[in-house]
């Protein structure tokens, strides 16, 4: 008894898995080719008639039920029948198996293309390549006057910073020569007394009838020789009389104004002391001579390193207790 109830319930099991799968077959969708319009299962990836991509091209079709859908149409003979001599069907062989490929005829009316999605209706007219060209032409055209406008500006820039460099160096250069001709003006007339002069200096000391002419060489050193002027002068003079001729050495110091010009004028005062040597009645004899005067000359420039001097003065002459006042002049060249 048991035995009879487990083989009545498996196959019972066993009718309704097969009823399960029946339906699921019947009820499995299919896939249409849209290239040769056959259709397949879903499981079919790859159309075998033109190698189709069924997963991405393929059209789903769900069957029909028998009793809820529509007869049948009658299949229309294509016009691509094969009409062979060996009587065959007149349905599309593939190429494969011996048949031909067949062009399929465009659809009236407007084909669908991805291409026109992606890209806009306004662009597909020729106007609008036209377009397009204008304005990537008017882009360069900018672009060209863009950069043409920034190098005539660098342009603009670098010449007016040659001028400017050009002006700044005339300017210089009149600037140097300016110190130069300034310096050589100073050095002509902005200057005093010269550093060192060596002239010849005349005097007289009298004695009875004769004047006494003392003539001699004179060396000066100008210490101050701008506005005050401060010197030394070292006098060598010779006394001429007519029964003898006396020497005479004197160390001067002079002090004084002047203008510092290329023609200067100064007056100074002079002290000076010294021995005189002389031979009276056959004897040598020698006496402290005291000088005392004043002074007067004009410094004239000649070129920056030359300087003529001519000046003249009073002198007073002392020794012991005998005096003489005498008229002096000097002419020198300064260094």
């Amino acid at each position: 008894m048991k035995r009879r109830s487990i083989s009545r319930l498996f196959a019972a099991l066993l009718a309704m898995a097969m009823i399960l799968c029946v339906g699921a077959i019947s009820f499995a969708a299919k896939v249409r080719c849209p290239v040769c319009r056959q259709v397949f299962d879903e499981k079919v990836k790859v159309c075998p008639d033109d190698g189709t991509d069924l997963t991405l091209s393929g059209q789903v079709v769900e069957e029909e039920s028998k009793k809820d859908g529509p007869e049948p149409e009658a299949i229309e003979e294509s016009p691509y029948d094969d009409e062979e001599e060996d009587g065959g069907s007149g349905k599309y062989k593939r190429h494969d198996l011996g048949g031909d490929r067949r062009r399929i005829e465009a659809e009236e009316g407007p084909v669908y293309s991805d291409r026109y999605r992606r890209v806009g209706e306004e662009r597909r007219s020729p106007e609008a390549a036209a377009e397009r060209r204008k304005k990537a032409r008017e882009k360069r055209k900018t672009e060209f006057d863009e950069e043409d406008t920034g190098l005539k500006s660098e342009f603009e820039d670098n010449r007016r910073n040659m001028w400017r460099r050009r002006r700044q160096r005339a300017y210089d250069d009149k600037a140097k020569a300016q110190d130069v001709a300034y310096l050589e003006w100073l050095s002509l007339w902005g200057r005093g007394a010269p550093i060192a002069s060596l002239g010849a200096r005349v005097s007289w000391m009298g004695e009875g009838s004769d004047p006494g002419f003392i003539s001699g060489p004179e060396i000066d050193i100008n210490i101050l020789r701008k506005e005050i002027r401060l010197g030394l002068s070292t006098t060598i003079g010779f006394r001429t009389l007519p029964d003898r001729t006396d020497m005479i050495f004197m160390e001067h110091i002079s002090a004084g104004i002047q203008l510092p010009w290329r023609f200067s004028p100064y007056l100074i005062a002079k002290v000076g002391l010294g021995p005189l040597a002389s031979n009276r009645f056959g004897n040598d004899l020698t006496y402290l001579v005291r000088a005392l005067g004043a002074e007067s000359g004009l410094d004239c420039r000649v070129t920056r390193s030359l300087v003529i001097t001519p000046s003249v003065g009073y002198v007073r002459y002392v020794v012991d207790d005998a005096y003489w006042n005498s008229f002096t002049a000097k002419i020198s060249v300064g260094f």
